[in-house]
């Protein structure tokens, strides 16, 4: 008869655990940013957009939008005094993830984008300015990303559609 109280307070043990675990998970990112400005590759440019979450506790950013990284990626940051800083390696040219980021406008306004492999990032802290680097397998420069950077107030952004 002790026996289902014993369970019965383990349920709720285990109850409130999940609870705190997932309050925990909802407040994981510390730092939201929306960024602004202009992607350039031979002598072209567009509008780039790009809106991250960072967080602190492993220094990962989390592409929340973006029509210059893949929405969802995350990428691991390197917090200075003065910047962070970020590297996204794309995958190699065949995989389908390549094929269905890269197919559509990018390559069609851009083509030499085809030999895109590596980007590179670094976002003022002081003024928030983003500069960033597009290279090919060669580590060769073939465009730059050039941001203005706002902290976003998690509280402001607008509620889930589902």
């Amino acid at each position: 008869m002790h026996t289902p109280f014993t369970l019965r307070g383990l349920a709720t043990a285990l109850l409130v655990w999940g609870a705190c675990v997932g309050a925990a998970s909802a407040a994981e990112y510390n730092l939201y940013l929306k960024c602004d400005g202009q992607l350039t590759s031979a002598g072209k440019s567009r509008a780039a957009q790009l809106e991250l979450a960072l967080r602190d506790s492993n220094n990962m950013a989390l592409i929340q939008r973006s029509n210059v990284l893949p929405v969802g990626e995350r990428l691991h940051y390197t917090p200075t005094p003065v910047a962070y800083t970020m590297l996204y390696k794309l995958r190699q040219p065949g995989t389908r993830f390549y094929q269905d980021w890269l197919r559509g406008q990018w390559i069609v306004w851009q083509p030499n984008l085809k030999r895109l492999a590596t980007i590179r990032l670094a976002i003022d802290r002081q003024d928030g300015s983003l500069e960033g680097q597009l290279l090919d397998f060669n580590d060769e420069l073939i465009g730059t990303v050039r941001m203005d950077c706002d902290v976003v107030d998690p509280d402001e952004l607008p509620a889930p559609k589902f």
